[in-house]
């Protein structure tokens, strides 16, 4: 019971104010819900601005070719000039230009280019480039053949029509064996604000030894494990909160597909949140002194995610570095939502659970052997 009042009030303290509960509650779920939005509006048609001064049959196949690939949202440009100024504006992912005589040059054997606009590379300007080329390569073998074949080049316009109609075509089946781009940064981003978990419980702990509030409460009849019980279940409550209300939010308001059942996107995140409960109680036990506050929190909070993998991907990292990445808490708990965002079951990321599970164990017992609520605050 004793532990239970401790805990309430560390809710109280930590939520229960309008500071509090913008930062740990309000906070995480519009930021998580605008990435989201980010990631789904890059999943969108690409803009694409074109010039055909073509009066050729091959101009006009190149557009109704790229209209059939579903990728872009095609519109005609007045002049370059307005073509390069929505590109530099960003109005546009990309353009090109598609020169006159285009197809006089094709038939006569001359080397012909689409000129392609980008302001850098894309993922849109990339495929885009690709898409022109494949198609300007079909035709030239739909030209070589007709040479070959001693028809007249009268003819080709009537075997671009035949391939427009896209008879024969390739049947994909999506199974849903990868995750969706933005699950890791998003992750990511939650796993940062229940990091902030971690200064909120080292502040208010050593708060209450410089105020000889826990002095105060270990003098009545409270023993030291409930006082780290209470401290536990109100940050393990507080932390409960956060993520099931992001996740609520996100899942069912933003209709964001995570890849992977609720309950154990829910069952990841908690086994995370108890190793970052370990953390601030090792932390909260081993500082003596207020004033190291703020050092110590950015020593641990920042660098972790960073090696982590909650803002980039650890494989973009040097070799020691990923290896480091092993010793923080972060990497497992991502690594696992991403497994079970591509089509994996719990039995896959059992490893994963248990090592987040030994961060909890080993840092929650050394907090409780360092944390002497009877000690006041270092001079």
């Amino acid at each position: 019971m004793n532990s239970l009042f401790i805990a309430l009030n560390l809710i109280k303290r930590t939520i229960g104010n309008r500071r509090g509960f913008l930062l740990f509650i309000v906070t995480p779920a519009l930021i998580v819900s605008l990435i989201i939005g980010f990631a789904a509006k890059q999943d969108e048609k690409a803009s694409v601005l074109y010039i055909n001064a073509d009066e050729g049959p091959i101009g006009r196949h190149i557009l109704r070719e790229l209209e059939h690939t579903g990728r872009y949202r095609l519109s005609t440009a007045a002049t370059p000039d307005a073509m390069r100024t929505a590109v530099i504006e960003h109005k546009a992912d990309a353009a090109f230009i598609i020169p006159a005589g285009f197809s006089e040059g094709l038939k006569e054997g001359r080397g012909m280019h689409v000129e392609l606009l980008e302001l850098s590379m894309s993922e849109a300007s990339f495929t885009l480039r690709m898409s022109l080329d494949q198609t300007i390569r079909r035709v030239n073998t739909a030209m070589r053949a007709l040479d070959s074949s001693g028809q007249a080049d009268d003819r080709l316009s009537l075997v671009l029509e035949q391939v427009e109609k896209h008879q024969v075509r390739a049947a994909r089946t999506d199974y849903g064996w990868y995750a969706s781009p933005a699950l890791g940064l998003a992750t990511g981003i939650l796993l940062m604000f229940l990091m902030g978990l971690v200064n909120s419980s080292v502040s208010i702990m050593v708060e209450d030894r410089k105020q000889k509030t826990m002095t105060r409460i270990f003098t009545a009849p409270v023993c030291a494990y409930e006082i780290m019980l209470g401290n536990f279940l109100g940050s393990f409550a507080v932390g409960t909160l956060q993520i099931v209300l992001v996740l609520t939010f996100t899942r069912y308001v933003m209709n964001f597909s995570y890849g992977l059942p609720f309950m154990q996107h829910l069952l990841v995140m908690e086994c995370f949140l108890l190793a970052v409960i370990g953390i601030g109680s090792a932390v909260a036990g081993l500082i003596r002194n207020s004033e190291n506050i703020s050092a110590v929190n950015s020593m641990v909070s920042a660098p972790t995610c960073m090696l982590g993998g909650c803002f980039w991907p650890v494989s973009i990292m040097p070799e020691f570095m990923q290896k480091l990445a092993n010793f923080v808490p972060q990497t497992w708990a991502i690594e696992a939502i991403r497994r079970l965002g591509s089509g994996q079951g719990l039995g896959d990321v059992a490893m994963h659970l248990s090592v987040l599970g030994l961060f909890a164990l080993v840092l929650l017992g050394i907090g409780s052997v360092v944390m002497k609520p009877g000690e006041t605050e270092a001079g």
